[in-house]
């Protein structure tokens, strides 16, 4: 499957049909940032070559950027009032900008900051491209400033998006990119590439090569979700107290390892009430930076209602 995204993908290039903006998404740690870089760096390739050659003039400045860190990257420009804000990142190559968030949001202003960088003539390649990743981190002001390029394109100029939450991204923008999905590797692909050979650790991954590592780095991950999932009541609720007290990133891997197993249960059953936890459970990873209660989340999967809190103590209703 990954092979035959990228022959589509070379084929758009040697037809020199590739649209002005692509949007790549799928599961998070399924390699779309990388794919979408290695295709950048053919549209601005010299060699015309996707592969891209990797020895031009334009592929060099591109490696180069893969080695330099966020700070040594980072450009900056003045909002409306003239105030210094960050902007997106940018090395020595002339016609690539790569749009990310400094936080937690890409803002209306970096969209903005665009501007004076999207309607200059190539310098280098004949082409210009702008990668913006994660892209569903775009607030509506940022996506709705955007689409107002996206309705006239500038010439000679493509926006590669790539998005692990489709449903953040606005329909409006939507309509205006090419869509590609990119697949979720395989188990034997994840083993290559992580060195995992636990076939649970490998399922439960689902296909990401974040979601692998993390498992065999941090072996409490697992432990937790089967308590949460399998534990007597009174495990399964201090575990729910604890999550609270991780950082978000530990929580949110958590709540994807449950959705992860919730789907597999679902596979294997179709239970209607596994498939209500499955929405619930992507409800909470995408409202999860905006403050939702990991803990009472939890507690509602294993039927919270049923249970109340009595003196320290979990009781029955």
């Amino acid at each position: 499957m990954r092979e035959r995204l990228r022959k589509f993908l070379s084929g758009m290039l040697k037809s020199n049909r590739v649209p002005y903006s692509i949007l790549l998404y799928g599961e998070e740690g399924t390699g779309k940032r990388d794919l979408a870089f290695e295709f950048a760096t053919a549209i601005l390739c010299l060699n015309k070559s996707y592969p891209p050659c990797g020895a031009c003039e334009s592929c060099k400045h591109m490696l180069d950027f893969l080695h330099r860190s966020f700070e040594e990257l980072a450009f900056y420009g003045e909002d409306r009032r003239g105030k210094s804000v960050y902007l997106y990142l940018r090395g020595d190559h002339p016609d690539f900008v790569y749009l990310a968030p400094e936080k937690a949001e890409i803002k209306i202003d970096q969209i903005r900051g665009l501007k004076d960088f999207v309607y200059l003539s190539p310098a280098l390649s004949g082409k210009k491209v702008i990668l913006i990743h994660p892209a569903e981190t775009m607030n509506p002001h940022a996506q709705n400033a955007l689409l107002k390029v996206l309705e006239e394109p500038p010439q000679h100029t493509h926006f590669i998006l790539v998005a692990n939450a489709l449903q953040r991204i606005l329909p409006t923008v939507l309509s205006r990119s090419f869509l590609l999905q990119v697949p979720s590797y395989t188990q034997e692909e994840l083993k290559d590439l992580t060195g995992i050979e636990d076939p649970l650790l490998l399922e439960l991954a689902g296909g990401s090569v974040n979601m692998a590592l993390k498992l065999k780095e941090d072996k409490e991950l697992l432990q937790t979700a089967r308590t949460i999932v399998e534990g007597d009541t009174l495990s399964f609720y201090k575990k729910a107290l604890e999550v609270e007290k991780w950082e978000q990133e530990r929580q949110r891997m958590l709540l994807k390892l449950l959705r992860n197993i919730f789907h597999k249960r679902y596979v294997e059953g179709k239970d209607l009430r596994d498939r209500r936890l499955l929405d619930m459970l992507s409800a909470g990873i995408e409202y999860l930076s905006k403050g939702i209660r990991v803990g009472l989340l939890i507690f509602q999967l294993r039927g919270g209602s049923r249970y109340v809190l009595h003196k320290g103590k979990v009781s029955g209703q």
